[in-house]
């Protein structure tokens, strides 16, 4: 057996300057200033410290994503996976299936162990499910997952679902954030979108879950085809009037597949000009934050008085932390695994069946899209933070990034503050073309054989 000797380098040898100079020669053997001093040399020379127990062997965080794919209508914009006019009796054949897929994912042995600290109820229509249903999903969670204590509980309303009992049994049973579809305080562009609720519908729902709730968000969408900058504005104020503790100004997208998408196809979706679009974009932005509501994205907006974060579910979703999606079409991310879940609802009843997961499509991501993905998703919450972006992948982000970034800053849509690059207002009126800069040629090429491609909504002037 080989035996080795060891000795200290000599204290200069510390100094950065100094330590320039140490060359490995051979196994073990550095040379300094011509002399041979030798030591072992078995791995990585980690720093250790000491550290709190609960938290270095705890669970991770991690946030559940709930998909209920059942509605009255289907929207002219809605590219989610949905089925209309569904009788209750498959409402409850989904549930039962949904809390077996909940419930069975602890036995997969490719994941560690997760706390939850958000669940978010989307589809689709969640409040089509009675209030029982719900809780029971909530209950099959709870009882397959720990909670953070502060865990937020949050479900999308479709005004037409609203029941003064439903609101009163999702609060007893620990819901916290409800998000009310209205999307247009316009009669008019409500039927245009194919929604299942007028304007005093919306307002009345509102009423009755501000009665239990004041963690609540109003969606609203821009541009609407043939809706006026007169009917944004009336809009918005009337939104403001009502005081949500959130507010969500979305940007229409038109997917592939969409009734929206067929009549843009058809030359028959008539949209307001761009410039109209900017000045409904910056015409929310100013009233919002004129009434006291802080900037959380680019299209999410909280009030402090009122709510206590816009969306802690989209926190993780936009910072691409840990999400597990259940239910059919949900998406999951977990680390460098992304999958999705089949849609239609007999193959999603076969899998569960049989025990397995669900999953349709899924990939393994390098650590250069993750890069990429985390600058997107970081830029869609307005700020992406130079520190972090060092602690999770080791390298400065202007190493990776530092033409894009200086491009970016030249143009005027991003600025620098201390650890942060942020987008400026022109940054966040103009936000699809930062987003676009960090994608490559490939990500921008067509799928190939046999994949799928997610992300990119229809392009149109």
């Amino acid at each position: 057996m080989t035996s080795y000797w060891s000795r200290s380098i000599p204290s200069q040898a510390n100094d950065p300057i100094e330590a320039n100079h140490l060359m490995t020669t051979g196994a073990g053997t550095v040379e300094l200033g011509g002399r041979i001093w030798r030591r072992n040399i078995h791995t990585y020379p980690f720093k250790y410290q000491y550290v709190d127990y609960e938290n270095y062997f705890g669970p991770e965080k991690a946030v559940l994503y709930i998909h209920i794919p059942f509605c009255h209508t289907k929207c002219g914009f809605c590219d989610y996976t949905v089925y209309v006019n569904r009788p209750e009796s498959a409402f409850a054949q989904y549930v039962d299936a949904l809390k077996r897929e909940i419930r069975a994912f602890p036995r997969n042995p490719a994941f560690p162990g997760f706390s939850v600290d958000a669940v978010y109820f989307g589809g689709g229509t969640p409040g089509i499910l009675s209030g029982q249903q719900l809780t029971e999903i909530l209950d099959a969670c709870r009882e397959t997952f720990p909670f953070e204590p502060d865990a937020e509980i949050g479900l999308e309303f479709d005004p037409s679902t609203v029941t003064r009992e439903k609101v009163s049994m999702l609060h007893d049973a620990g819901f916290t954030r409800i998000s009310i579809g209205v999307q247009s305080f316009e009669d008019r562009l409500l039927t245009l979108c194919n929604r299942a609720h007028d304007v005093a519908t919306a307002e009345r729902a509102f009423e009755m879950v501000r009665e239990k709730f004041s963690y609540v968000n109003l969606d609203l969408i821009f541009p609407l085809p043939t809706q006026t900058v007169a009917e944004w504005e009336r809009g918005v104020d009337r939104a403001i009037e009502l005081e949500p503790g959130c507010l969500t100004a979305y940007g229409l997208e038109i997917w592939p597949k969409t009734a929206f998408h067929h009549d843009l196809q058809q030359g028959r979706l008539h949209m307001p000009t761009q410039e109209e679009e900017r000045h409904m974009y910056e015409y929310a932005i100013d009233k919002l934050e004129g009434a006291g509501f802080k900037r959380l994205s680019s299209t999410g907006y909280y009030h402090p008085d009122r709510s206590p974060e816009y969306c802690r579910f989209l926190n993780y979703y936009w910072r691409t932390w840990p999400m597990i999606g259940f239910g059919v079409s949900s998406k999951s991310v977990i680390h460098d695994r992304l999958y999705t879940n089949v849609k239609p609802l007999k193959r999603y009843y076969e899998l569960i069946d049989e025990g397995r997961i669900p999953m349709d499509f899924a990939t393994r991501i390098t650590k250069q899209q993750e890069m990429r993905r985390v600058m997107i998703r970081g830029l869609k919450m307005c700020e992406v933070s130079r520190s972090s972006f060092l602690g999770r992948f080791g390298v400065e982000m202007e190493m990776v990034f530092g033409e894009e970034l200086r491009e970016l800053l030249d143009s005027g849509l991003l600025a620098r503050q201390d650890d942060l690059y942020v987008l400026t207002r022109e940054g966040q009126v103009l936000s699809t073309n930062v987003y676009e800069r960090f994608y490559t040629k490939d990500d921008l090429a067509p799928p190939k054989q046999g994949e799928v491609q997610f992300g990119l909504s229809e392009l149109y002037q």
